[in-house]
């Protein structure tokens, strides 16, 4: 017999029963989500998982039956925390609330096929809104840029996080840092070669120059010339750049700045950057970031490049 006409043959009997538990309907629920995505398992797997969650939810909150189910009881459960792997409970994602009430609407979608007394429409809501397109990081102003560079000087001489600002004001990416080696930095002419796609020599500021060397100064042991300074020697390129992106995130955390919008990682560099360019032009902007498209340069440095430089 066909998934779907026995499943059907249970509902019917629910139905004649006048029984809207939900308890026993849970069950038809997931079973049909399942016949509905057969052709895909892992997509069936996720769906049915997020609707036992979801029932256990509205069970939790008191909902005995499809009559205790209201719009706003499916809203709590869409933005509900949930506990990460470490235990922590972190607060829900626009993206994330809009997947759960797509669960939600699945659900409901089925259990009506069935027979059930629910309105998957009137219980869902209106969709959630897609989250807005995050905005792209700029350059920091002046206050900014001298925070996050106190900030990153902060810790222990032998830390590594001031040598990351440094490189980072020197035009790194994640990765770039992440990739240099002791023999990139020249730590007595002050300057930083980085290599990759875009090799290219960048000069280091007053601060950035006596940062590197205080840093070289206070290792207990030198690193050899071919040994990673701004990462552990073994760890890969990604890990290594993941590394770098979220130990500059620390910093701009540390100096209050790190929730303003347009302020990433990236910011630093771009920072240097955009005094690059009103000193020398947009060409050696993109030179100094190691970028191919002036255009792309100029939005992120918010500048107008078909006009004069400033």
């Amino acid at each position: 017999m066909p998934l779907w006409v026995g499943l059907a043959r249970r509902s019917w009997g629910l139905i004649v029963l006048d029984d809207d538990s939900l308890g026993v309907w849970a069950e038809l629920a997931v079973e049909a989500v399942r016949a509905r995505y057969a052709r895909n398992e892992r997509t069936a797997a996720t769906v049915a998982a997020e609707i036992r969650r979801l029932f256990r939810f509205l069970q939790a909150m008191g909902a005995a039956r499809f009559g205790d189910v209201a719009c706003e009881l499916v809203t709590r459960w869409c933005w509900a925390a949930r506990p990460d792997r470490a235990g922590r409970f972190g607060r829900v994602s626009a993206s994330t609330a809009r997947q759960r009430q797509w669960y939600a609407l699945v659900c409901f979608e089925e259990l009506a096929r069935l027979g059930a007394p629910v309105d998957a429409a009137a219980l869902v809501g209106p969709r959630i809104s897609r989250p807005a397109a995050p905005v792209s990081a700029r350059p920091l102003d002046d206050e900014e840029f001298a925070l996050a560079r106190e900030h990153s000087d902060s810790e222990l001489v032998t830390s590594r996080r001031p040598l990351l600002f440094a490189m980072a004001c020197a035009g790194g990416t994640a990765t770039e840092i992440a990739t240099l080696q002791r023999r990139d930095i020249d730590f007595n002419g002050g300057a930083v070669t980085f290599t990759g796609d875009a090799t290219r020599t960048n000069p280091l500021d007053e601060w950035s120059q006596t940062t590197a060397r205080r840093w070289l100064l206070n290792q207990p042991h030198l690193p050899a010339l071919d040994e990673p300074v701004c990462v552990n020697p073994g760890v890969d390129t990604i890990r290594g750049a993941r590394s770098v992106a979220v130990r500059l995130g620390g910093v701009l955390a540390d100096a209050g700045i790190a929730g303003r919008p347009g302020v990433t990682a990236r910011s630093i560099r771009l920072t240097t950057a955009r005094r690059v360019l009103h000193r020398d032009g947009i060409e050696a902007a993109a030179r100094f970031l190691g970028a191919v498209s002036l255009d792309v340069v100029a939005a992120a440095l918010r500048h107008d490049w078909r006009h004069r430089d400033d």
